[in-house]
């Protein structure tokens, strides 16, 4: 009733809102607008869209940070993927299981992240689209490059903010070590916005940040020269480069990527077209359904059958052509119709300063790096207020080690803990106390000992008052001291800090990086033949008459010891296999002639006649000259290769070495390797890192041992690198008629004395080993001594004769003893097997022939006489060597190295083979330890 006669007033009659008072009325537009925006951001920020300075959205951050906190490391044990969405959902994220679940997986793809950062084990599901299995299968912990984006997050390098419930904090960005923005890439919808970022290689990305680091003011060009462009998981080929540096200079481009083919010879007219990398986020399953549709729907008629052969060695997708077929042709079809050819869009969109902005590459560079400086800075400030703090206690160690009577006076004196904290600290203060910090006191500071450092006094354990204990405080307080010198120089250079970001750039680089697996190719280029070939393991074998042929390694089942092998080669009678190379298809193969050029092959180049086929003889293959024959043959993937070396030997005692990349510019006609004269002919020529050794072996019995590192301090020391043009240095002293026959390199003395202690360490040999050194050192003292008192005195005085035989026994002795003591400990040996022409053989230990100067005439390496005849040739043999001989009337012989008598180096040897009396040995050569034949030990390639 009450209510009837009191009505509502309206409210433009000044009555109140129905509600009550609290109800504030509002314009619904203006509130829908700023509702929506606020929305949006939240979207923006806060779901869709990653961080510039970790690359990270809300979701992949605390995944992380909650398997850190887990302690998931990469060298702990592995979890249950259930286990970390609950702890993840409970703590950072509670918007459900199944994107937390699904972030897991997608960091955990090695076909979706170009660096995974999860270690996943189970069922991750696969590029054929397979979802993963549930989370209570599935087990997971961080990959080691995860802890980059962790490392120094407990050092106050970034900003904790509160969790959803602000039961605890969580990192609002993590302090990376490296762009994963850029090198992993990301995708998202926001709303009214999307980005697609594509990974790069890092490798790449970390040469450009630390290009910025070092000149902050280059620009584009400069960091393109580092990156060639993205690098996807999947690898393939990014087709054109021209819209490159447009995408990265906007922040928005278009890359057109490509499936990685082959072509396969099925039969003598069937071929077939084998994809075995297929572009970034491709389904493979779809593909080759779409495939199928387009034969079915008679789009595409030259396809006869398509089948997936993928495994877990790799993806392999097999498209089967009609007789006649051409690859080009399909292939053509195959990137129009289908996902073989697709494109990415690049977005390059990331929050900056809380943000959205489409980022140009330097920019997203220069951003991360940004955020290492102030990561860097903040560890630095917290390191050095913790190294602070610990000087602190460790000055009040050193005062009261200084005054330690009276401190232990003080104590003894004192009726309780408290007290004797009071009269310490009263104590501290006085003029009494005698104090030396080495260092000025800071403004404020107390004069004397602190409540702090009383306390420290106190706690100290009375082992500590030792003087090895006192040493060690002393020695810690110069060490904290040095580091707090460090990060103050950290903090006030703008130069050091920046020097200290690189470093760990390159640390990471270092660690981490790897090759490109996504090819850019020019867009006008069209497909080479070297396009169409599969990038496969091969067995390439050359006879000894010169004829080779190659075969898939995957040809030869791998059979147990005992097996009866295979025929990996058809040969002659009068032919044998002597040398076998596995390598890639794409790989090269430097054939040098004995005039002394060099021709290329490639490995794909050489045909593939089946497994029992005899091959094609290399004369066919190569534009010789009249009177040009092949000596040597190496395979090379890489002419680029940094710190390698092709070394020569010529007949005449000469030897050069030559930068492995001086032979990258590749001519069908040849060119010169190195500059012979008329009377003289190349011998061989081999691969060396730099700082190997070079034996040198001649016809009449002599030998030579050098270092093939360069010593421009002393005369004859090593081989200085030279031009293909160059003619070389003196490698031997040749008398006359006399001429090399044979090279060997080997490991040199550094390298073999490391093995040598590495055996030693298993057996706990070591303290005699290096006795045992040192009494061959002193050996060789005392007969370099006693020559030098020959010398000096009479030559025929029998006194000095007796010492200087003396000395030569005791270091005869002391090198057996060494060599008994490789044998006890098993060190490999390096063997020289020398072989003469009236088939006469001999093993000695490299370590018999002593390193000497380049030129030299050499020591004696076999008593060459009528019976033996003339050195044939050297080769480098272990314990597993096999050799094969063939003399000149044809006779073969294959026999077990281990079964020639070792022998030193002035000695005759055994007789290899029994020779008619005209007849002498016209080769000899180690065959491959995988030599695809039948043998008695039938363990073939595998």
């Amino acid at each position: 009733m009450a209510d009837d006669q009191n009505p509502q007033l309206p409210l433009e009659a000044g009555g109140t809102p129905p509600g009550g008072s609290n109800v504030i009325p509002i314009n619904i537009e203006e509130e829908m607008r700023r509702s929506y925006l606020d929305y949006s951001m939240s979207v923006i920020i806060g779901r869709a869209l990653p961080d510039v300075r970790d690359g990270l959205k809300p979701v992949h951050r605390r995944v992380l940070y909650s398997m850190s906190e887990m302690g998931l490391q990469h060298n702990k044990k592995y979890t249950k993927c259930a286990k970390v969405v609950g702890q993840t959902m409970g703590v950072f994220h509670p918007h459900g299981d199944s994107a937390i679940y699904d972030t897991l997986v997608r960091m955990a793809q090695p076909f979706s992240l170009r660096y995974p950062l999860i270690d996943g084990q189970g069922n991750f599901g696969s590029v054929d689209g397979d979802p993963p299995a549930a989370m209570r299968y599935t087990e997971c912990r961080l990959e080691r490059i995860a802890g980059e984006m962790l490392a120094d997050i407990d050092m106050e390098t970034v900003d904790f903010v509160p969790n959803y419930d602000e039961s605890t904090a969580e990192p609002s960005v993590l302090p990376t070590r490296f762009p994963t923005l850029i090198v992993n890439g990301s995708n998202g919808i926001a709303v009214g916005m999307a980005t697609n970022i594509p990974p790069h290689n890092l490798t790449e990305v970390l040469n450009a940040a630390i290009d910025l680091v070092n000149n902050p003011s280059a620009g584009l060009l400069d960091v393109l020269k580092h990156v060639q462009g993205p690098d996807f998981p999947t690898g393939g080929f990014i087709f054109g480069r021209s819209g490159i540096a447009d995408a990265y200079r906007t922040g928005r481009g278009r890359f057109l990527m490509r499936a990685k083919v082959a072509t396969e010879n099925l039969t003598k007219e069937k071929q077939a077209i084998i994809v075995s990398e297929i572009p970034y986020q491709v389904n493979k399953s779809k593909l080759i359904e779409r495939i199928a549709d387009l034969v079915n729907e008679k789009i595409i008629d030259e396809i006869s059958d398509v089948r997936d052969e993928s495994d877990r060695d790799g993806m392999r997708i097999v498209i089967e052509l009609k007789r006649g077929a051409q690859p080009e042709i399909v292939l053509n079809q195959l990137y129009k119709h289908t996902q073989m050819q697709d494109s990415f869009s690049m977005i390059f969109l990331a929050v900056v300063n809380g943000a959205p902005r489409e980022l140009p590459l330097v920019d997203a560079i220069r951003s991360f790096i940004d955020h290492r400086i102030d990561v860097v800075r903040r560890r630095t400030v917290y390191l050095l207020r913790k190294a602070r703090e610990r000087e602190h206690v460790l000055e009040g160690y050193k005062i009261a080690l200084d005054n330690l009577d009276t401190v232990i006076r003080i104590i003894r004196g004192s009726a309780s803990r408290a007290e004797a904290r009071e009269n310490l600290y009263i104590w501290g203060q006085g003029t009494e106390i005698v104090v030396n910090l080495d260092r000025e006191r800071l403004p404020g500071e107390e004069r004397g000992l602190t409540y702090r450092q009383v306390d420290a006094i106190l706690e100290l354990q009375l082992y500590r008052l030792t003087q090895l204990s006192v040493d060690e405080i002393l020695n810690e307080l110069a060490e904290i001291r040095r580091r707090i010198a460090e990060y103050e120089l950290i903090l006030s250079s703008d130069t050091r800090l920046r020097e200290v970001i690189v470093e760990e750039l390159k640390e990471v680089r270092d660690k981490y990086g790897d090759n490109r697996r996504t090819v850019i190719v020019d867009e006008t280029a069209e497909l080479q033949m070297e396009d169409l070939i599969a990038d496969e393991q091969v067995a390439v074998t050359v006879s000894h008459q010169g004829y080779l042929k190659r075969t898939p390694i995957s040809t030869y089942r791998q059979q147990r010891r005992g097996g009866t092998g295979r025929t990996g080669m058809k040969t002659r009678d009068e032919d044998f296999v002597a040398q076998l190379i596995i390598n890639s298809t794409h790989a090269y193969l430097l054939c040098f002639t004995n005039t002394g050029r060099v021709y290329w092959l490639k490995v794909y180049e050489i045909p593939d006649v089946g497994a029992a086929g005899k091959g094609k003889s290399i004369q066919s293959l190569l534009s010789l000259q009249p009177g040009e024959k092949v000596i040597t043959i190496l395979a090379i993937r890489d002419l680029e290769e940094e710190g390698k070396f092709v070394l020569f030997a010529t007949r005449n005692g000469i030897v050069k070495k030559t930068p492995l990349k001086d032979f990258s510019n590749v001519m069908a006609r040849g060119i010169i390797a190195i500059a012979i004269e008329k009377d003289d002919d190349l011998i061989e020529a081999a691969i060396t890192n730099g700082g190997q050794t070079i034996f040198l072996a001649t016809r009449e019995g002599m030998a030579i041992r050098f270092d093939e590192k360069y010593d421009p301090e002393r005369s004859g020391a090593g081989l200085r690198p030279m031009g293909r043009n160059a003619a070389g240095n003196k490698g031997i002293s040749l008398k006359k008629g006399d001429q090399v026959i044979g090279v060997a390199v080997t490991d040199c003395d550094s390298t073999r004395e490391k093995i040598r202690d590495e055996f030693a360490a298993k057996t706990n040999q070591t303290k005699k080993l290096e006795a045992l050194r040192n009494a061959e050192k002193q050996a060789h003292d005392t007969l370099q001594h006693a020559r030098e008192a020959r010398r000096n005195g009479s030559p025929e005085d029998e006194k000095l004769k007796t010492a200087e035989r003396n000395a030569e026994k005791a270091c005869e002795d002391s090198w057996k003893a060494l060599k008994d003591l490789d044998e006890k400990l098993g060190v490999p040996k390096t063997l020289i097997l020398t072989v003469t022409e009236n088939g006469y053989g001999k093993r000695t230990d490299i370590d018999e022939y002593r390193l000497t100067a380049r030129g030299g005439q050499g020591v004696a390496n076999l008593k060459a006489n009528t019976k033996v005849g003339k050195t044939m040739n050297v080769l480098t043999v272990d314990e597993t060597s096999e050799l094969m001989a063939i003399s000149q009337f044809g006779k073969i012989i294959r026999i077990d190295t281990t079964s020639i008598r070792k022998a030193g180096r002035s000695t005759q040897g055994v007789k290899l083979l029994d020779l008619e009396a005209e007849d002498k040995v016209a080769a000899a050569v180690v065959i491959p330890a995988e030599e695809i034949k039948e043998d008695d030990q039938g363990t073939l390639l595998s």
